[in-house]
């Protein structure tokens, strides 16, 4: 176990390529475990929370970073 209080979880960040656009917004919650066209998958448990979102015309692509927060386990 380290030092930090439980309520500090560890959280680690993720970027999905979609596309198609998949109509998220900043803070909206995600499924754990959703996978990206290229076969990227966010970590099972906890909780994904999109941060950012970028729309990459020339190449078609929505770039979508989610922070993980995982579950705290009491």
């Amino acid at each position: 176990k380290s030092g930090y209080p439980a309520k500090m979880a560890k959280t680690s960040s993720h970027r999905l390529v979609f596309t198609k656009d998949r109509f998220l917004n900043l803070g909206d919650a995600i499924p754990s475990g959703t996978r990206d066209d290229a076969g990227v998958r966010l970590p099972f448990g906890g909780r994904c929370m999109v941060d950012s979102i970028y729309h990459n015309e020339a190449v078609g692509q929505f770039v979508v970073t989610i922070s993980h927060y995982p579950e705290v386990k009491v």
